[in-house]
């Protein structure tokens, strides 16, 4: 289904209704195909964000956009759950409707404004910015991305849905820039679940980096918006376990 915006949105199941946000170099079905056990019991709605999937771009990637196609989605009421940049987009839609937030779940948002200063995190940033000032091929880009994170990423051809994710990606506005309003979801009180990998089955260059400042991130986020927190067998994307994460998730969503 479309938004009336245009946003395409993919539609598993029937029931409670739950609205995924995938990140960069993805999109809807791409980042959660192992999360379609779930629409066993759900309604899961992936959004593709506007320059991802089915969704046509409409210039830069914006947080603050997404954020507000969202919200739109939210309905009467969801469970939100958010991937890396997409978790970023999950805050600030929540922010701007909490009483619409059953639940908010957040996988390593790279919300790296909040930890400034952490030595990892400021190099993660300094790696990213230069990937995206040094070329404007898309391909090239999503190596020297992953590169970045500390990944030793051969180059790789890319084509069809996964050069679109790439090119979209090329255009997104830094997380870091973003301003996550803590007091103001603090004080509305929301359920908030943060997972993390445990960043093991990386390269050490990798999880002395990347995990380093996302752990960073979610250290800020554990403690002021008294989230549980759940740490998996996996790098950046802990959502790929299929039923270790979905299992944590469905007992948080069902939990009074």
């Amino acid at each position: 289904m479309n938004t009336a915006a245009g946003v395409n949105v993919t539609v598993w199941g029937d029931g409670e209704p739950a609205v995924f946000v995938h990140g960069s170099f993805g999109w809807g079905e791409e980042t959660w195909r192992e999360q379609r056990p779930l629409a066993e019991r759900y309604r899961l709605l992936l959004i593709d964000r506007r320059g991802f999937g089915a969704s046509p771009a409409n210039g830069r990637v914006d947080f603050e956009r997404d954020a507000g196609d969202v919200a739109e989605l939210l309905g009467e009421g969801a469970h939100l759950v958010g991937h890396s940049y997409g978790g970023v987009v999950s805050l600030l839609a929540a922010a701007q409707r909490p009483d619409a937030v059953q639940s908010l779940t957040l996988i390593e948002p790279p919300a790296f404004g909040l930890a400034r200063g952490d030595s990892a995190v400021e190099q993660l940033i300094g790696n990213i910015a230069a990937a995206a000032s040094s070329t404007e091929d898309p391909a090239e880009y999503r190596t020297l991305f992953l590169r970045g994170f500390g990944f030793p990423a051969d180059p790789v051809r890319l084509e069809g849905a996964d050069l679109h994710a790439a090119r979209a990606s090329m255009t997104e506005r830094p997380p870091w820039e973003a301003q996550i309003p803590l007091d103001e979801l603090s004080q509305a009180g929301l359920r908030v679940l943060l997972v993390q990998g445990d960043w093991c089955p990386a390269p050490d260059s990798a999880r002395a980096l990347a995990g380093a400042a996302f752990r960073a991130v979610c250290d800020v986020l554990n403690d002021r918006l008294g989230a549980e927190r759940a740490v998996l067998p996996s790098a950046h994307s802990p959502q790929r376990l299929g039923s270790v994460f979905n299992d944590r998730l469905r007992s948080f969503w069902e939990r009074d």
